[in-house]
């Protein structure tokens, strides 16, 4: 483990190795890339352009793809059962967006089936729950579940179909006669 409390200016050398090491675990983004090395070295003379510099060497050499990152955070997100707002979320907050809605918009939405991911995540937080009670329950649950599904990034029209499977109408002793 390299020693970053060293003092004086950040060679390129010492950001090269921190990067390999990042690198390593697992894919960066350019932008996040750029953040982690400029944070590890927060407490020396860290140049913006050096960083600049080594993380541009990266990318000619094939160590560093926004398009490669881009495509592994989507992979990952969807199968935490995240909904594709919240993945475009995500990757605006990465600085890689661009590449889902130029690059990989249709691919984005062809490759996964949003449907079956949210009926997959709604079934596994409810069980096939029945939604029961008064009206006012009913409600409330009803709210409840579509801010969840909403939450995690799924459209309204898939997450209302969810819900209204689900729910079991006014049960009270008035409405049956």
């Amino acid at each position: 483990m390299e020693d970053y409390t060293k003092k004086g200016p950040v060679t390129p050398g010492e950001l090269r190795l921190a990067g390999m090491e990042l690198l390593a675990r697992r894919e960066h983004g350019s932008y996040e890339l750029k953040t982690k090395l400029a944070k590890r070295f927060r407490k020396r003379d860290c140049d913006a352009d050096t960083v600049e510099q080594v993380t541009q060497q990266f990318i000619e050499e094939g160590l560093l793809s926004d398009e490669r990152f881009a495509a592994s955070r989507v992979r990952q997100l969807a199968g935490r059962g995240y909904g594709p707002s919240w993945i475009r979320n995500d990757l605006r907050q990465q600085r890689v967006e661009h590449l889902i809605s130029d690059n990989m918009g249709e691919a984005f939405d062809a490759e996964v089936d949003w449907e079956a991911e949210a009926i997959a995540v709604y079934k596994k937080k409810y069980g096939g729950a029945p939604i029961e009670g008064d009206w006012d329950a009913r409600q409330r649950e009803r709210g409840r579940r579509l801010r969840f599904m909403q939450y995690r990034g799924f459209s309204l029209d898939v997450s209302q179909n969810l819900v209204n499977k689900d729910d079991q109408g006014d049960q009270s002793p008035e409405d049956v006669e």
